[in-house]
């Protein structure tokens, strides 16, 4: 390739982060033929413009951390989500009382729990307030600050009531994963409500479709030895299945 200068380097960089979800500053050095600090200097630059996101020695791309709306997320991999929705649902225990948390893949499992009755079903997602409103659940919403962004009550409020409560099941959504040691969230505040249904709960499973295995988020909201099963579909890239084995239980379906 031929040498460019910083500025066409620096967009390139950007649109490779595009396609790739993620890179490490050694395959960008060997891309462009250039020196690894030389490649410091561009992500320094494009971190400080807001055009890429800095980390684990490289950078990500900014469009990995941007949470789409619900209902575009719901119409995602809908296929996977079913399959993996039909799995979750024979984990749970009759009369169960279970947590949902926000997330397409939590509010696909709603949906399905709609048509169903005798559960008590604890959650901070306004998307599966509003589906299992008109169920014959007991439906339990934990209040606190709206953030609008990933249309779920946060903050300390919901956290105490939180850790007063037991349930049977956590059903926990994740963001992109692949650079982290666990399942992972783009908001703060969310991790933290995350991370204490954990605690509060007997089972912990979380459920992600296969393209969150490819590229990462902003937090790592727990270890995969705090899980008990992740559920995804057949897509999961082997490798990665195969290392996580190692701390939980991966169910493809």
């Amino acid at each position: 390739m031929a040498r460019l200068n910083a500025h066409n380097r620096q967009s390139q960089i950007i649109e490779l982060l595009n396609n790739n979800g993620s890179m490490k500053a050694t395959e960008l050095a060997d891309y462009f033929s250039v020196s690894r600090e030389t490649i410091r200097r561009d992500l320094n630059t494009l971190s400080e413009n807001g055009s890429i996101k800095k980390g684990f020695g490289g950078a990500i791309a900014m469009n990995d951390f941007t949470t789409l709306p619900i209902d575009s997320r719901l119409l995602d991999e809908h296929d996977a989500k079913k399959r993996i929705v039909e799995k979750a649902l024979t984990f749970i225990p009759e009369h169960g009382f279970l947590y949902l948390d926000t997330g397409s893949t939590t509010l696909s499992l709603a949906l399905a729990l709609k048509n169903l009755s005798g559960y008590t079903v604890i959650t901070n997602s306004i998307a599966v307030l509003t589906t299992l409103i008109d169920s014959k659940n007991h439906l339990i919403f934990l209040g606190g600050e709206c953030d609008s962004e990933i249309m779920a009550s946060v903050g300390v409020q919901v956290i105490e009531l939180l850790k007063t409560l037991r349930v049977d099941i956590a059903f926990l959504g994740s963001a992109g994963f692949e650079h982290h040691h666990g399942p992972a969230t783009n908001a703060f505040a969310d991790g933290q409500i995350k991370s204490c249904a954990i605690s509060c709960a007997q089972t912990s499973i979380v459920l992600s479709d296969s393209r969150k295995a490819k590229y990462s988020s902003f937090q790592q909201y727990a270890s995969w030895s705090d899980i008990d099963y992740l559920i995804s579909d057949t897509d999961f890239p082997q490798e990665t299945a195969s290392q996580l084995q190692k701390s939980t239980n991966v169910i493809l379906v």
